[in-house]
C-alpha cells in the first residue's frame, strides 16, 4: 500500500511545485511589465522636462523672467531630470535580472512600489513647474509714475499709486501658493531698473549724488555708469517698498515667510527685446521691472 500512494504523493507535490513556479512566473512577468511601463512614464517625464527647460530660456531671452529665478528653475528641471535618469538606470538592470527566489521577488515589488511613487511625486514637480513657467511673473513700472526727474527715492505721497501698482503681482502671488498648499514654498521678489542714455550734467546734484554712491576710485564716472547707478537705485527703492507693502498686507507674517527680495541696476540696456525702435531719451527705457517666482524648498 505504501508502494502505491508514494509515488502519487510525489505526483501531487511535484504538480503543486510547477503549478506554484507558473503562476510566480506570471506574477514576475506582469510586475516587470508594470515597471517597464513606468519607466516609459519617466521617459515622457523628461521630454516635459526638456521643454519646460526650452521655455524658460525663450522666457529669460525675452525678459520675462529674472536671472536668479531662471537658474533656480533650471537646477530644479537638473536635478529632476538627473533623479528620473537615475531611476530608469536601476529599473532596467531589475527588469533584465532573472527573478529566482523569494528575495528577488520581493526587491522587484519594493522597486515597483518605490517607482509608482517617485513617479507620481515627479509629475506632481512637473505640474508645478508648467504652472509656473506659464505664469506671467513680471510687472512693468514706469519710473515716470514713481520718480521725478533726476529723483531715486519715491515722495510718500505716491503711496497710493504704489499699493495700486503691487496690488496685480500680490494677488498673482497669493492665488499661485494657495493652487499648492502641501508644497512648503519660497519666494524671490527681483527688480530690474533701467534707464534711457540721456546724458547727466557733471555740474548737477544727481551727478555728484551717483558718483558718491558708487564709491568709484579718482576717476570719474561715465554716463552710462551713471545711468546703470540710477537705474540700480531706482530698483533698489521698488524692492524696499514692495518689501514695505508686503509687511503690511499679512498681519500675521506669513505672507514674509521664506521670501528672497533682489534688486538690480541694467542701464541703458534696453528692457524689451521686442520692441526695436528705442530711441536715446525714451520713456518706454525709463522702467523697473518687478518679478516674482515661488519654488519649492
Amino acid at each position: 500500500m505504501h508502494k502505491i500512494k508514494t509515488p502519487y504523493f510525489l505526483l501531487v507535490i511535484t504538480s503543486g511545485f510547477f503549478l506554484f513556479s507558473c503562476v510566480s512566473q506570471k506574477k514576475v512577468v506582469s510586475a516587470k511589465k508594470d515597471l517597464t511601463a513606468i519607466d516609459s512614464l519617466f521617459l515622457q517625464q523628461n521630454k516635459t522636462l526638456k521643454s519646460l527647460d526650452e521655455q524658460r530660456r525663450n522666457k529669460q531671452e525675452l525678459n520675462e523672467i529674472d536671472d536668479t529665478s531662471s537658474s533656480r528653475i533650471q537646477k530644479y528641471i537638473n536635478s529632476t531630470t538627473i533623479e528620473i535618469d537615475t531611476l530608469i538606470g536601476k529599473n532596467s538592470i531589475l527588469i533584465g535580472e532573472t527573478v529566482v527566489n523569494k528575495d528577488d521577488w520581493n526587491r522587484l515589488l519594493r522597486t515597483l512600489s518605490s517607482s509608482r511613487m517617485s513617479s507620481k511625486k515627479i509629475g506632481d514637480k512637473i505640474l508645478f513647474l508648467t504652472d509656473l513657467v506659464s505664469q506671467n511673473t513680471v510687472v512693468k513700472i514706469d519710473q515716470d509714475v514713481l520718480f521725478q526727474p533726476g529723483r531715486y527715492t519715491v515722495a510718500p505721497a505716491m503711496a497710493n499709486a504704489i499699493i495700486k501698482l503691487f496690488e496685480p503681482a500680490a494677488k498673482e502671488i497669493e492665488l499661485f501658493t494657495k493652487r499648492y498648499p502641501d508644497f512648503p514654498l519660497s519666494l524671490v521678489i527681483t527688480a530690474k531698473g533701467y534707464a534711457d542714455a540721456t546724458s547727466i550734467s557733471e555740474g548737477s546734484s544727481l551727478y555728484r549724488a551717483l558718483k558718491e554712491s558708487m564709491t568709484l576710485n579718482a576717476t570719474d564716472p561715465d554716463n552710462k555708469e551713471l545711468n546703470k547707478q540710477l537705474s540700480r537705485l531706482r530698483a533698489k527703492e521698488v524692492i524696499e517698498l514692495f518689501e514695505k507693502f508686503a509687511a503690511g498686507r499679512s498681519g500675521d507674517g506669513t505672507y514674509l515667510k521664506n521670501v528672497l527680495y533682489l534688486y538690480e541696476g541694467k542701464g541703458e540696456s534696453l528692457p524689451n527685446p521686442k520692441i526695436t525702435d528705442y530711441k536715446v531719451d525714451d520713456s518706454r527705457r525709463r522702467v523697473v521691472y518687478l518679478f516674482w517666482s515661488v519654488f519649492p524648498e
